[in-house]
């Protein structure tokens, strides 16, 4: 069963929404302001990221990639889905932001979610560009 913000059952759901929404906040402001400390208390140990570019990153190479001041700004967030599988969740996303030269961009994200140890830990990330 998945369960996105129009769709809650129980009171459980409906905290795990609250707080999943509140962390894909804090991830794309943690992108936005090169917020490496956040990432280090919010992504699992074997976090993986699949990078624009078709390359991977693991844990340690995303916190270094993240913690470098950004090479975009205005990073904004819009048609922000979550859906909810008992201890796991999948935010999709769409962002826009603008490119160090000016221009306009635009992308998606789906991040994945785990509840360890009663914490939701980001385990997966993948970005795309348009």
């Amino acid at each position: 069963m998945h369960t996105t913000s129009s769709d809650v059952h129980t009171p459980r759901q409906a905290d795990d929404l609250a707080a999943l929404r509140q962390l894909n906040h804090g991830f794309i402001r943690g992108v936005a302001t090169a917020d490496a400390a956040w990432f280090e208390r919010h992504l699992s140990d074997d976090f993986l990221n699949s990078n624009p570019d078709g390359t991977m990153s693991d844990r340690a190479a995303f916190l270094r990639q993240v913690g470098r001041p950004p090479s975009i700004s205005g990073l904004d967030v819009e048609d922000v889905r979550i859906r909810l599988f008992g201890d796991a969740a999948i935010i999709h996303g769409r962002t826009t932001y603008t490119c160090a030269d000016g221009r306009r961009g635009a992308g998606r994200y789906t991040d994945v979610w785990a509840r360890v140890d009663g914490q939701w830990l980001c385990a997966a990330a993948d970005v795309t560009r348009c």
